[in-house]
């Protein structure tokens, strides 16, 4: 009695109820047994929403069930039950119990909406839309439920019942231009031209100031294979709107189409220099060209067009990076920097254009400015695991190694582990930077966490193959691996020389021939001076001391990186 009587006073608490002065000999009266057991059912629904407030879903779904044993026909349990369900993603269990809810309170809308939402994570999309067909015959004048019912017979392919749903919310709402939108939609879908231009004109009927309407009207005749409807809709459109953007954007793109070049570039040329566009988006349209551009008068064309815009914007850093952007597509490395550094002092805080110069540095294999700009970058954002990455690398470039894994060791720590590309490519580069220090244990540990991000990645397996073998450890890994970078990249010489290397170690001098000549003749007159030295190499090996001579003095020529290579060539032997 004393355990009812607590559950009675929280009950009436929970619901903000006062409690009436009672003699003591009231409250040893106990209530009927249905009430008792309703009681019993709002404490552990009350417990239960508090559970599952703090995250406790399966103490909150055991209360549940026991206030249900309570009150079997409380449809609140149910409901509750059913949204644990769903957020544990036991939909068959959650539809049950929503299904027993509205059973016991058909009238309630909001469980019929869940219920129409879980019908939906299912795509379920006519269930669905049957649902909402009920709750909206209790609130017949509900636009939101009527444009969803339309929507979920259109996804469901109901095309009947869609057009039925969308004409019943044009006679309620006559000339409704979102509701028009998604009844063009419905005959676009289904390829009905006809109507959907019918559609489309009744837009323009309503607002005949707007251009959009034209637009698409002659891009819907266009795309059918009615060319000449559409100009006859673009002529009109543009006697209309003379200087609209879009209207001369679809131009551009309708004689594109026709391969009509001089319209093409004149329409082009109207909307990228059109004031009625941000400079950011003239350049974006720009870019579309410049991409696309099969010859070097389009490109100068983008090239003229875009240095326009950045001279009638001296001030707009996103004009000036977009300029630099041009410049950097069509091969101007070092105009593009000029501009992206114009573009960074006028914005210090664009982060995207200080990465897009440092990138142009590097393809220039100006390492030094790589450094310069990557420590100006990293001032501003000092946590940007990719500016740590590219300095880094700038160092590794030019072999300050132990600079280089500090940086790199930074890139690594901040680079969140979910981009498991990113840092495989990371833990890569720190292995050839260890390896550069002789620090091979750490070299080897960095390969292995790559290979375990990425264990696909050719260029990641043929530089651990190729270490390996120069330092004759684990050739039959090395070999593996080698193997394995030239299924993925089987024409690359380099990974072709690695294989022949790893041969040459093991003692197959013949096989190691093969390989190495195969690289020379993939990289024909490009051949480096390394590979002429590894193939001196092989010769002295299989007894040719004279073509062994030859090739490396070959290999010195070409600037061979070998300090044993002078020696080789005076002594006329082999030195490993």
């Amino acid at each position: 009695m004393i355990l009812l009587k607590k559950a009675i006073i929280i009950t009436l608490l929970c619901l903000g109820a006062v409690l009436p002065a009672r003699s003591q000999e009231a409250d040893t009266i106990p209530p009927p047994i249905g009430e008792q057991s309703k009681l019993n059912a709002v404490v552990l629904h009350y417990d239960a929403v508090r559970a599952r407030n703090k995250g406790d879903n399966a103490g909150a779904e055991a209360k549940l069930r026991n206030a249900i044993k309570f009150d079997p026909e409380g449809a609140g349990l149910y409901f509750d039950l059913a949204r644990i369900n769903i957020a544990r993603k036991q939909y068959t269990e959650a539809e049950k119990n929503l299904k027993k809810a509205i059973e016991l309170q058909p009238d309630n809308k909001w469980y019929k909406e869940q219920y129409a939402g879980l019908l939906l994570e299912e795509n379920k999309f006519t269930e669905a839309a049957e649902i909402y067909e009920q709750i909206v015959a209790q609130d017949e004048n509900n636009k939101e439920y009527l444009q969803t019912i339309a929507y979920l017979y259109q996804r469901a392919g109901e095309k009947k019942k869609a057009t039925a749903a969308f004409e019943k919310l044009l006679s309620m709402y006559g000339n409704d231009e979102e509701i028009l939108e998604g009844k063009l939609q419905l005959h676009l879908n289904n390829n009905e031209l006809e109507e959907a231009v019918k559609v489309n004109s009744r837009l323009i009927e309503i607002a005949p100031n707007e251009s959009k309407y034209y637009v698409r009207l002659a891009e819907m005749y266009n795309n059918n294979g009615q060319p000449d409807k559409a100009a006859e809709v673009y002529r009109k459109a543009e006697e209309m709107f003379p200087d609209d953007a879009g209207i001369q954007l679809s131009l551009s793109d309708y004689y594109k189409r026709k391969g009509d070049k001089e319209n093409y570039v004149k329409y082009l040329r109207k909307v990228v220099t059109n004031n009625s566009l941000e400079a950011s988006e003239q350049l974006t349209i720009l870019g579309g060209f410049v991409l696309g551009a099969e010859d070097s008068t389009d490109k100068n064309l983008g090239l003229e067009l875009a240095k326009e815009i950045a001279m009638r914007n001296p001030g707009d850093a996103r004009a000036l990076a977009g300029y630099g952007d041009m410049l950097g597509i069509t091969g101007n490395m070092q105009e593009s920097a000029e501009q992206y550094k114009k573009s960074v002092e006028i914005e210090p805080a664009a982060y995207v254009v200080w990465k897009n110069l440092l990138s142009v540095y590097l393809q220039m294999e100006n390492y030094d400015s790589v450094l310069k700009y990557s420590d100006r970058a990293l001032r501003l954002f000092p946590n940007q695991a990719q500016l740590h990455y590219i300095n880094g690398l700038a160092y590794s470039l030019k072999k300050d190694y132990n600079k280089a894994i500090n940086s790199l060791e930074r890139a690594v720590d901040m680079m969140p582990e979910e981009n498991k590309g990113e840092l495989a490519g990371m833990y890569g580069t720190l292995a050839d930077a260890y390896n550069s220090i002789k620090d091979y244990k750490s070299s080897d540990e960095y390969f292995e966490k790559s290979l375990e991000l990425a264990p696909d990645n050719p260029t990641t397996l043929n530089n651990y193959a190729y270490y390996l073998s120069e330092r004759g450890e684990k050739l039959d890994k090395a070999e593996e691996m080698s193997k394995r970078s030239l299924e993925l990249a089987p024409d690359l010489p380099t990974f072709m020389d690695t294989y022949g290397w790893i041969m040459y170690k093991k003692g197959n001098y013949k096989k190691a021939g093969e390989y190495i000549e195969k690289a020379i003749q993939k990289e024909e007159q490009e051949a480096s001076g390394t590979l002429w030295d590894h193939l001196g190499d092989i010769d002295y090996k299989l007894g040719d001391k004279d073509k062994a001579l030859e090739n490396w003095k070959k290999a010195k020529e070409l600037g061979a990186d070998n300090p044993n290579l002078d020696k080789k060539i005076a002594d006329k032997k082999l030195y490993e």
